[in-house]
């Protein structure tokens, strides 16, 4: 696990190796254990590295014997040993036990058509100096980041976004519409960071660089339905014992995050089943959550598997927190903090974590997908005249009793705009963009802009699948799994030289299950009612009939406590003059607001206010970010 950066075009030799030098310096964190660059008329590799296979053998950048491939590689590749065994049988000659020769030699052997073997996280880079041609390539799922900008004859291309702003040597303007799409989201869809002209690589893709001509291109394929049977559970457990297998590959000391569900009690029952050392597998929890007993349940789940469980809360101390956070996710989220302190614990006994997330996506685990499969058949059931009467005599409700964000509330507005499921979609996921939200919320630069309808966004990119739970889930998959979830897991993991990996997302198991039928994977509709029975013989039946709980902490309570004293800076009325963003009357009005979790979303809003001013001050202003000690 490392971070990669270069770029391809002209390379003017020691200003080349400057650039690359720059770029390296912003991701140094990513890759503690080692660092190099490779310099070519027309390209340059730079490499920093988290040693975690082959620690001694594993340097890059990284050349085949002739010198024609030339690799920076970010990723683990599980099944690099039986990939490895076949290149030998085809003539390959190795000279390192690490999976990024074998990613190399495999791209050599087939081409781009070798990542339909590799199972794995990745994204790489590769020069060949035969024909003086890049590419760019990032796993099926995104789970390892790549980020790219066109500048000067060059494309730049790092693991994170703030190494191609060093490589332009300036810092591109706030992308406004960006920066409107993360506040209806929370995370920003698509390819678009908050730096204008830097984007990523989308998942499944690959960038072909040729003679200043770029062109992105889809290399994985799509995935096909799964054929059911009666052995479709058995076979999801062979493959889900498989994904954990994998994963558990590993030349440094390994272990797990551990929640109270039972995505990661699953996960550390099959690292038991395969061989895990109870006592060299610890687990480590963060008390938080929506449930008070989220702790004391994941430490009972420790204690049934007879693995040690470290507990620590949430630190406080957001004045120095908050701009370290955003400085290396590169835009506020709400749920980095949770995510960076887990890390943290984790990294100081073990340098690679497991972690259940994507099962709650291909599984169908969110209050999310049951609204949509309740709303399904009110498509054809309720005619659309009725179904807006309904859901306008909800919004005018919600009006009166000021509570626009209320779940239940927030089913009947959705219910107002079948037979749009994407637009229904949008509504149960808080996306709130209108004309008078706009009004409400925005300062006279962005509304001048006038960024893209949040809705538009929605409705671009909407699967054409007819159920609309299953469109849901293969939305989000691509998306907010993306550029939420997998974006924090990798910058607040990399930040602390930890390397988290994500068995649900392993390319057999989820490409199975996501090919399930909706209605076997929510059997009467119940939520991951198939995982339920797949996991049985795993889990004892006290925790697989535990309630679901979150991973937010309270933010009515949480923001007026530790978030307040930092709007006196950041959010004052000068301040939101000078930069122009957000409107003034809306911060006053919900900072003079008796505190409520009512206004739980309003909060979320302003914590995204707060940190986009931290964003500008960091990446703009260039002001120093504290140290997380």
């Amino acid at each position: 696990m490392c971070g990669i950066a270069g770029f391809l075009g002209t390379n003017h030799e020691s200003e080349g190796h400057d650039t690359v030098q720059r770029m390296l310096a912003a991701i140094a964190h990513r890759g503690p254990d080692g660092n190099g660059i490779n310099l070519f008329p027309d390209a340059a590799l730079g490499h920093v590295r988290l040693a975690i296979i082959d620690l001694a053998g594993g340097g890059q950048p990284m050349s085949t014997a002739d010198q024609r491939l030339h690799i920076s590689y970010n990723g683990e590749l599980y099944n690099y040993r039986e990939l490895r065994a076949e290149l030998i049988g085809l003539g390959h000659v190795f000279h390192s036990q690490s999976d990024t020769e074998v990613v190399l030699a495999a791209y050599r052997q087939w081409g781009v058509a070798a990542c339909n073997r590799f199972r794995g996280m990745y994204a790489f880079a590769i020069w060949d100096s035969s024909n003086r041609q890049g590419v760019l390539i990032r796993d099926r799922f995104g789970i390892k980041p790549l980020f790219y900008a066109e500048a000067r004859e060059r494309l730049l291309f790092a693991s994170e976004a703030k190494a191609v702003r060093a490589g332009l040597g300036k810092c591109p303007e706030l992308d406004l519409d960006a920066l409107h799409l993360l506040l209806n989201f929370r995370y920003i869809p698509g390819d678009a960071t908050l730096f204008t002209g830097i984007r990523q690589l989308p998942p499944g893709h690959l960038l072909t660089w040729h003679d200043n001509k770029v062109e992105v291109q889809r290399w994985s394929t799509p995935v096909e339905p799964a054929v059911d049977g009666d052995d479709r559970d058995e076979r999801l457990r062979t493959l889900l014992k498989q994904a954990v297998r994998r994963q558990l590959v590993s030349d440094v000391p390994l272990g797990g995050y551990l929640s109270a569900g039972i995505d990661s009690s699953t996960l550390l029952a099959l690292a038991m089943e395969e061989g895990g050392n109870a006592d060299r597998f610890p687990t480590f929890t963060i008390k938080t959550g929506d449930s008070p007993l989220e702790a004391s349940d994941a430490a009972a789940t420790a204690r049934f598997f007879g693995v040690a469980n470290h507990q620590q809360e949430v630190p406080l101390e957001m004045e120095r927190l908050l701009p370290r956070l955003i400085w290396h996710l590169e835009m506020p989220k709400v749920n980095g903090l949770q995510s960076a302190m887990v890390a943290r614990l984790a990294s100081r006994q073990v340098k690679v974590a497991l972690s259940g997330l994507g099962g709650d996506e291909i599984f169908l685990g969110y209050n999310l997908h049951r609204l949509l499969a309740l709303l399904a058949p009110c498509n054809t059931r309720i005619p659309s005249a009725g179904a807006r009467l309904i859901g306008s005599a909800a919004q005018s409700l919600c009006a009166r009793l000021g509570l626009n964000y209320e779940e239940w509330l927030r089913a009947g507005q959705a219910l107002g705009r079948l037979p749009d499921f994407a637009g229904a979609y949008g509504i149960l996921r808080n996306v709130w963009d209108s004309p008078t939200m706009r009004t409400r919320l925005y300062g006279p630069r962005l509304l001048d802009a006038r960024p893209q309808d949040a809705f538009s966004c929605l409705h671009e990119n909407w699967p054409k699948h007819p159920d609309p739970v299953t469109a849901a889930a293969e939305f989000e998959l691509s998306n907010k799994m993306v550029n939420d979830l997998l974006l924090n897991e990798d910058r607040l993991s990399m930040a602390f030289g930890l390397e988290t990996r994500v068995p649900f997302l392993d390319e057999d198991l989820a490409t199975t299950v996501m090919g399930i039928d909706r209605r076997q994977r929510m059997p009467g509709g119940r939520l991951k009612g198939l995982m339920r029975q797949v996991v049985t013989p795993w889990l004892p039946t006290e925790i697989l009939c535990r309630p679901k709980s979150g991973f937010q902490v309270p933010i009515h309570h949480f923001f007026n406590t530790h978030l307040r004293p930092l709007c006196a800076q950041y959010l004052n009325p000068d301040r939101l003059k000078a930069d122009g963003l957000f409107n003034p009357v809306f911060v006053r009005e919900i900072l003079a607001a008796r505190p409520h979790k009512r206004l739980r979303w309003h909060y979320f809003l302003l914590y995204l206010m707060l940190g986009t001013a931290i964003w500008i001050d960091i990446f703009e202003k260039e002001q120093e970010v504290p140290p997380w000690n």
